[in-house]
């Protein structure tokens, strides 16, 4: 469940944080593919059969996997989400970094 785990601290070196954010940039492509597919063609359109069986299928499967906040789906969009956030920290760290450098350098390099 997101959010349920405290936070953890990551360190990296600084030459690692660009080579980091790209590999969760690919998994979040990767991840958002099948987040879109999955969207199309998840639900279950139609009982089947059009009996009342499969018309019970259909709603109890796109209720519990398709449309429950805790359902499958939900977990991957939210599992999305979180690769988002983390890459967007790795960026974030990042430029810190190059501001600090740069502002260092500049420091060092006045005096």
């Amino acid at each position: 469940m997101p959010g349920s785990h405290p936070p953890v601290q990551l360190r990296l070196e600084p030459h690692a944080l660009p080579v980091m954010r790209t590999a969760f940039e690919e998994a979040i492509s990767e991840v958002q593919a099948h987040v879109t597919r999955l969207g199309r063609i998840g639900f279950i359109p139609d009982a089947w059969l059009g009996d009342p069986v499969s018309a019970t299928v259909q709603e109890h499967y796109n209720a519990a996997v398709m449309e429950a906040a805790d359902g499958p789906y939900a977990a991957l969009v939210a599992y999305e989400a979180e690769l988002v956030r983390i890459r967007d920290s790795l960026q974030l760290m990042e430029d810190h970094y190059r501001r600090t450098e740069g502002d260092n350098a500049a420091r060092w390099g006045r005096m």
